[in-house]
């Protein structure tokens, strides 16, 4: 513990995920408190995870404000998205945890165990920050010319930041982290300028990725589903209707079609920036079109 929580955290995501998982197991009394700073700090939900899975048999370092703070991480990791046994695997991190409490903290902090997650979108869930906020009908123009002289300077932990807020996480990979139901944004950068990653964002169904392309079925009775292909097999076709929610399917028996054509709008909102300013979209668009590498010289002073 005196070699390695001196250490703790680190300037990385793997290290620090080692780091917890290590600490962690020796019941190190300053895990709790880094650890927690370390989930609030991620970018997405994997490393958060991951982090909150390590903490999950930690005992020692723990005060009512910290397990406050675990207990609500939860309540919000419950409406986060993965595979078909992801919610059976966050309640399997939510029992772990709990099973550590002392007597005292399960009485203190009985009403917020007891609490049941509030549903959420994958969007409401990560743009808490944006309430209240009056949104602002961005044009492309606009922010286009804003970006030809302010990609300077920019901030980079802002603009990890905003990708967060900004839900582009739950449909896009980056890095490592991200969903897989809209293109990867790893490698924008060699791909778009300023202006073309802005006129993706402010118009997304100018020019639709077919690989993640949405079908319209109408059905024999007349009844009209939505939604991007994820399987063919024999006479079926499954359809994810909500690419926030790579478990949001539908099954459909192509003896029951009567025609499918290609949507001609995006599955992705129009309006991702109209609760973040100027400066806030600037700096998002630095970090998209970084890859993600702080050393760019789009950011410091």
């Amino acid at each position: 513990i005196a070699k390695l929580d001196p250490a703790y955290p680190a300037d990385n995501f793997e290290l620090n995920w080692l780091l917890t998982e290590t600490l962690a197991y020796l019941q190190a009394p300053n895990t709790a408190a880094k650890g927690m700073a370390l989930i609030a700090a991620a970018e997405s939900q994997e490393p958060q995870i991951e982090y909150a899975r390590s903490l999950r048999f930690l005992k020692t370092g723990w005060t009512k404000e910290l397990r406050t703070q675990q207990l609500e991480f939860l309540l919000k990791a419950a409406n986060y998205k993965g595979g078909a046994s992801f919610a059976i695997f966050i309640d399997f991190i939510r029992k772990d945890s709990l099973a550590t409490f002392t007597p005292e903290e399960n009485a203190q902090l009985a009403e917020l165990i007891a609490k049941k997650p509030e549903a959420k979108s994958a969007i409401e869930n990560v743009g808490s920050m944006f309430v209240g906020r009056t949104p602002t009908m961005w044009t492309l123009d606009e922010l286009s010319a804003a970006a030809k002289t302010g990609m300077k300077k920019r901030s980079f932990d802002n603009g990890r930041k905003m990708f967060t807020a900004a839900a582009c996480y739950t449909c896009h990979r980056f890095g490592n982290a991200g969903g897989m139901t809209g293109p990867d944004l790893t490698g924008a950068g060699g791909r778009y300028s300023s202006h073309d990653l802005l006129d993706n964002i402010i118009n997304p169904s100018k020019v639709i990725n077919e690989q993640f392309a949405p079908i319209i079925v109408t059905k024999n009775d007349g009844s009209i589903m939505s939604g991007v292909v994820v399987n063919l097999s024999g006479d079926g076709v499954t359809l994810n209707t909500d690419l926030t929610d790579p478990n949001q399917r539908v099954n459909v028996d192509r003896k029951e079609v009567k025609s499918i054509e290609l949507s001609t709008v995006s599955p992705m909102p129009p309006m991702l920036l109209a609760m973040l300013k100027k400066d806030e979209i600037l700096d998002l668009i630095a970090y998209v079109l970084s890859g993600g590498d702080k050393t760019n010289a789009m950011f410091g002073k």
